[in-house]
C-alpha cells in the first residue's frame, strides 16, 4: 500500500513538494507549513487509508493498529506519540486540502497511469448514520446545516439521517472524482455541479454516462447547452416519448451481442435531435416473465382469501405498500382489490427491455449499449466501499470529519482498485494473500532484528504484478 501511495506521489502532495506534475495546472499551497503539527500528517493519513483497506475500524483503533498489527514505514516506533487527536487533526487537514488533492489525483491517474477518461460513469449512493436526528441548523452563517439529512434512502432506511456520496469512474473502474452532498439532495439536482467540475479537468470533452434517475428536462437542457455528449437511461413507464415513439418501433432487433438486440430511432425534441435505443435482453426477458408470474400467483392466492378482498385491512394495506405487488392491483369503488389484467399485459411488453437516450448520433449502437452496461463499475465501487471498506455507518458529527471519512474511503478504494487491475484478483483475495506476509521481531541481549518471512513464489509473483518490490529480508537491526 505504501508503494502505491508513493507511486501516486501522495506523499509529495501532503509534504508540499508536488510542483513537478502540478506545474501549469494550478498552484498548490503548502498548507502543512501553515500549521504546527506535532506528528507527521502525511503518515497519519496514510495509516488511516491503509487501515481502511486492510482492517476497517475506528480512528481510535488506528492508534493501536499502526505498530501493533501493522508495520508502517515512517512509523517505525510503532506509532508512539500518536494519539486519536493527531488522526482527527490530520482528517481536518485532508478536508481543507481535498479540492487540490482531487486535481492531483486526476492528473496522476490520467498521466502517470495513462487511464482513459473519454467515458465517465456517474452514480450516487446514500451513506447512513446511526443517530437519532439530522444536523441542526447552526447559528449565524445564514442558518447553515451540516450534510446529515433525512432523505430518500436507497437501502430503504428513511429513519436514518444520511449523506449522498457521488462517484465518477472511468472504464478501468478507477475513481476520477467524488462528491459529498447533503442527504436530502436528489440525484437530478447533482448533475449540473458534477458535470461542471468534470469539465474543469482535462480533457474537457467526454461521454457522460448515468442511469435514468438523472434524467430531467433541466439536466438535458444543461448538458445540451454545454455541448456535452451524454448517454442516459430513459424511463419505460412514465416517459411519453418512450411510450409513443420508442416502444412501438417495428421491425426486428439488430443483434449487438449474444442474446441482446437493439432498435433505434431519432426524435426531434425542442429543436434538438435525441437518439433513442431500444434494447432487448433475452435472458432478462425470461427472468422478468418468471418473476411476474410468481408475483401474480401470490396475489391470486392472497385475493382468494376473503379477508383481503377489502382494501381497508392490514393485509390489503401491506399489498398496496409493496410496489412490486401494487403495480398489478386495481382498487374497486367499494374498496375491494383485484388483479389488473390490462396492467399485467402492459408490463409483459416491457420484459427484458431497456431504453437509452443520447445526443451522440455517430457512435455505433453496440458501443453505446456496452457503455451503459459498464455503469456496473460504479455500483461495484459503492458495493466494495460499503461491504469491504466499511464506509458506513458513520459516527462523525462535524462536516469536516464526515467528508474526510469519505475521502479516506475513496483513497483506499483507489489503491485497492489498482491492485485488482494489475493482478486480476479481487481485493478480498489479495488482502488474504497480503496478510500472510508477516514481520517478526527477534530480540537478544545484543540486538533487536526485524525480519520478514521468506516469500514463496506466488507471493513474489503477486507483488511483481502489483509493481511493488518485495520487502528486504531484514528491515532493521538495532
Amino acid at each position: 500500500m505504501d508503494a502505491l501511495w508513493h507511486e501516486l506521489e501522495l506523499d509529495r502532495f501532503f509534504l508540499g513538494g508536488c510542483s513537478k506534475f502540478l506545474s501549469g495546472y494550478y498552484t498548490p499551497r503548502d498548507a502543512l507549513a501553515e500549521r504546527a503539527f506535532e506528528q507527521p500528517v502525511e503518515r497519519a493519513l496514510f495509516a488511516l487509508v491503509a487501515q481502511r483497506a486492510l482492517a476497517p475500524a475506528s480512528k481510535l483503533a488506528c492508534t493501536r493498529w499502526a505498530g501493533g498489527r501493522a508495520w508502517i514505514p515512517g512509523l517505525e516506533n510503532g506509532g508512539e506519540g500518536f494519539a486519536p487527536q493527531h488522526f482527527y487533526r490530520a482528517m481536518d487537514f485532508l478536508s481543507a486540502a481535498m479540492p487540490e488533492l482531487q486535481q492531483h489525483l486526476y492528473f496522476q491517474v490520467t498521466d502517470l497511469l495513462n487511464a482513459d477518461v473519454s467515458v465517465l460513469f456517474y452514480d450516487t449512493t446514500s451513506v447512513s448514520f446511526y443517530l437519532d436526528e439530522d444536523d441542526p441548523s447552526e447559528e449565524g452563517e445564514g442558518g447553515r446545516q451540516g450534510p446529515r439529512r433525512y432523505g430518500l434512502s436507497k437501502k430503504k432506511r428513511p429513519d436514518l439521517p444520511q449523506i449522498v456520496v457521488a462517484l465518477a469512474v472511468n472504464r478501468d473502474g478507477l475513481p476520477i472524482r467524488h462528491w459529498v452532498f447533503p442527504g436530502n439532495q436528489t440525484d437530478k439536482t447533482t448533475v449540473e455541479r458534477v458535470t461542471t467540475d468534470l469539465r474543469g479537468l482535462r480533457p474537457r470533452r467526454f461521454l457522460f454516462v448515468g442511469d435514468r434517475g438523472f434524467v430531467s428536462q433541466k439536466n438535458l437542457d444543461y448538458l445540451e447547452s454545454r455541448r456535452l455528449p451524454y448517454l442516459l437511461g430513459a424511463r419505460l413507464r412514465s416517459d411519453r416519448v418512450v411510450d409513443e415513439a420508442v416502444l412501438s418501433l417495428r421491425g426486428r432487433y439488430r443483434p449487438v451481442n449474444e442474446g441482446l438486440g437493439v432498435k433505434e430511432t431519432t426524435v426531434t425534441e425542442g429543436g434538438r435531435m435525441i437518439r433513442y435505443l431500444l434494447c432487448h435482453n433475452e435472458a432478462r426477458a425470461a427472468r422478468d416473465a418468471r418473476v411476474r408470474a410468481e408475483i401474480v400467483a401470490t396475489l391470486e392466492a392472497e385475493l382468494a382469501r376473503s379477508r383481503v378482498k377489502q382494501r381497508h385491512t392490514r393485509k390489503g394495506y401491506h399489498l398496496l405498500s409493496q410496489p412490486g405487488y401494487a403495480r398489478y392491483l386495481k382498487e374497486l369503488k367499494g374498496g375491494g382489490l383485484r388483479l389488473d389484467r390490462a396492467k399485467i399485459r402492459r408490463e409483459a411488453r416491457l420484459d427484458g427491455k431497456t431504453v437509452l437516450m443520447t445526443n451522440d448520433l455517430k457512435l455505433p449502437a453496440a458501443e453505446l449499449v456496452q457503455g451503459y452496461h459498464d455503469l456496473w463499475l460504479v455500483e461495484r465501487a459503492f458495493r466494495s466501499m460499503k461491504s469491504i471498506l466499511e464506509i458506513e455507518p458513520v459516527y462523525h458529527r462535524t462536516p469536516e470529519r464526515i467528508t474526510s471519512h469519505v475521502h479516506l474511503c475513496v483513497l483506499a478504494y483507489l489503491l485497492t482498485r489498482l491492485v485488482e487491475n494489475r493482478t486480476g484478483e479481487s481485493w478480498e483475495l489479495a488482502r488474504e494473500r497480503l496478510h500472510q506476509i508477516s514481520l517478526t521481531g527477534l530480540k537478544t541481549e545484543r540486538a533487536t532484528v526485524l525480519k520478514t518471512k521468506e516469500l514463496n513464489a506466488d507471493e513474489r509473483s503477486f507483488l511483481n504484478r502489483c509493481g511493488v518490490d518485495a520487502p528486504p529480508k531484514v528491515l532493521a537491526i538495532t
